[in-house]
C-alpha cells in the first residue's frame, strides 16, 4: 500500500517546498526607492484606521554612504505624501508629479543622512471622524533633485511604522482577526479529535488505510496547524507590528496543503473512488490528478502573494489574481460535475441518495471561493479582507464537518460504510447484468 501512496506523498512534499518562499507583510514596512526618470512619485504602503486617530513613524537612510565629495550635503530631503482613499484614485490618474499634491491630505519631509545611518524619525497623527479610512502613503521627488540630478546616489531605504486607533498594530480590516483565529483554533481541536478517532476506528475495522476519512483527517490536521501558526503570527504582530514571518509562511503553506488534500478527496470521490471503483487500494491511477491539483494550488499560493501590499489590493485575492483564481475554481468544479454525473449513472441505486448529498456539500465548498470574491466587491474596501478571511475559514470548516458527517454517520437511509465498493468479480458481474436487464 505504501508504494501506491508514493505519488500523493511526493506531490504533497513538492507542494510544501514550492511555496516555502512565501513571506508575510506587516505594518512595519521597509521600502527601497530610487527616484529615476518616470518614477519621481512612488507608492509606499497603505493602512486602515478606525474612527479616531492613528499614528505614523517614518525614517530613512541611504543603502550605501556617499563618499569622495567634500561638498556633499549632510542630509537629503524626501517628500512623504499622505492620501485618503477618497482621493487616491484621482492622485493615481494625475500624470504630473507636482499636480498630485492637490489631492493629498498631508505632506511631510524626511531628512536622510548621506553617511548611510538612519535619520531622525518623523512622527505624526492621522485623524478621521466620520468613518474608517484607508490611508495611502507615497514618496516623491517632484523637483528631480535626487537620483535624476545625481545618478551616483544609492537607493533610499525607508522604515514605516503605522499604528491604528488606540495604538493597535493592526490595520482596520485586521482588527478582530486575532480573536477569530483563537476561536477557530479551539473549534478545530474538537474537529481534529473527532476525525482522528473515527479514522482510527475505520482503520481498525478494515485493517487498511485507503479510506476517505484518512485523507479528510490529513486535511483537518493541516488546517489546524495552519490556524495555530497563524495565531502565533497574529499574537506577535499585536505587540511588534511585524509578526513572526516564519509562522505566517508556514501557516500559508499548511493552508494550501489542506485545501489540496480536500480538493483531491472531492475529485477522487467524484470519480467513484470506493463507490464504483472496485480497485479501491490502487491509488496510483490518481497520480495525474494529484499533479494537476498540485499545480492549481501552487498557482493559488503564488497569485495570492503576488504584489501583496499593492495599492489596489484590499485582500489577498484582489484584482487580476482573483479573477484567475475564479476561473481555476470554476474549471475544477466543472470537471467535478462531469465526474459526478458518470459516477451517479454507474453507482448502485442504493448509493444514489448518498452521491446526491455528497455532491451538494462538495459543490458548496468548491463554489464558496468564487462566490466570496464576487460578494466582497460589494463590501466597503476596508472590510473586504475580513470578509474573505472569515468566509474562507468558514467554508473550509463547514466542508470538513459535513464530509465527516456523511463519511462517519448515516446519510438518509444508508451509511457510507455499506456503500464501499468491496465487490468480488462475481458480485460485479451480477450487478451489471441486473442493471442491464432493468434497462
Amino acid at each position: 500500500y505504501m508504494g501506491k501512496m508514493t505519488s500523493i506523498k511526493t506531490s504533497s512534499i513538492l507542494l510544501l517546498l514550492s511555496v516555502i518562499f512565501i513571506v508575510s507583510h506587516a505594518k512595519v514596512v521597509y521600502k527601497s526607492l530610487a527616484f529615476k526618470q518616470g518614477s519621481t512619485w512612488q507608492y509606499l504602503t497603505k493602512f486602515g484606521i478606525s474612527i479616531g486617530q492613528g499614528f505614523f513613524d517614518i525614517k530613512g537612510r541611504l543603502k550605501k554612504p556617499l563618499v569622495g565629495n567634500a561638498n556633499l550635503p549632510q542630509n537629503i530631503l524626501v517628500t512623504i505624501n499622505f492620501y485618503l482613499d477618497t482621493k487616491w484614485d484621482s492622485a493615481l490618474e494625475e500624470p504630473m508629479c507636482s499636480n498630485k499634491a492637490q489631492y493629498e491630505i498631508r505632506q511631510e519631509y524626511i531628512e536622510i543622512p548621506t553617511d548611510g545611518n538612519w535619520g531622525s524619525s518623523i512622527v505624526g497623527g492621522l485623524r478621521q471622524k466620520t468613518r474608517p479610512f484607508v490611508w495611502f502613503i507615497a514618496a516623491s521627488d517632484c523637483h528631480e533633485s535626487l537620483h535624476i540630478a545625481n545618478p551616483n546616489y544609492p537607493d533610499i531605504e525607508l522604515k514605516i511604522r503605522l499604528l491604528g486607533n488606540d495604538e493597535t498594530e493592526f490595520s482596520h480590516e485586521e482588527i478582530g482577526l486575532l480573536s477569530l483565529s483563537a476561536i477557530s483554533l479551539l473549534g478545530y481541536i474538537l474537529i481534529l479529535v473527532y476525525s482522528i478517532y473515527n479514522n482510527y476506528k475505520d482503520i481498525k475495522r478494515k485493517e487498511r488505510m485507503d479510506s476517505p476519512i484518512l485523507i479528510l483527517s490529513i486535511a483537518v490536521v493541516l488546517e489546524f496547524l495552519s490556524l495555530l501558526f497563524q495565531f502565533l503570527h497574529l499574537l506577535d504582530f499585536s505587540y511588534t507590528g511585524e509578526g513572526m514571518k516564519i509562522c505566517n509562511g508556514i501557516s500559508i503553506i499548511l493552508e494550501i496543503a489542506s485545501q489540496f488534500f480536500l480538493s483531491l478527496l472531492l475529485i477522487m470521490f467524484s470519480q467513484g473512488w470506493t463507490i464504483t471503483n472496485t480497485e479501491v487500494g490502487d491509488l496510483s491511477a490518481y497520480a495525474p490528478l494529484s499533479v494537476v491539483l498540485l499545480v492549481i494550488h501552487l498557482l493559488i499560493a503564488g497569485l495570492t502573494q503576488l504584489s501583496n501590499d499593492a495599492y489596489h489590493k484590499y485582500h489577498d485575492f484582489e484584482g487580476v489574481q482573483g479573477n484567475l483564481l475564479i476561473i481555476l475554481r470554476i474549471g475544477m468544479y466543472s470537471y467535478f460535475l462531469i465526474c459526478m454525473k458518470d459516477t451517479y449513472h454507474n453507482c448502485r441505486i442504493k448509493a444514489k441518495s448518498f452521491i446526491k448529498e455528497f455532491g451538494i456539500y462538495a459543490s458548496g465548498y468548491l463554489l464558496s471561493f468564487p462566490i466570496l470574491l464576487v460578494l466582497s466587491q460589494f463590501c466597503a474596501h476596508y472590510v473586504r479582507h475580513k470578509v474573505i478571511y472569515i468566509g474562507t475559514v468558514a467554508a473550509q470548516t463547514i466542508a470538513m464537518c459535513l464530509l465527516l458527517h456523511i463519511f462517519v454517520g448515516r446519510t438518509r437511509s444508508v451509511s457510507y460504510t455499506h456503500l464501499r465498493a468491496h465487490e468480488t468479480s462475481l458480485h460485479l458481474v451480477c450487478r451489471l447484468l441486473l442493471e442491464k436487464k432493468k434497462q
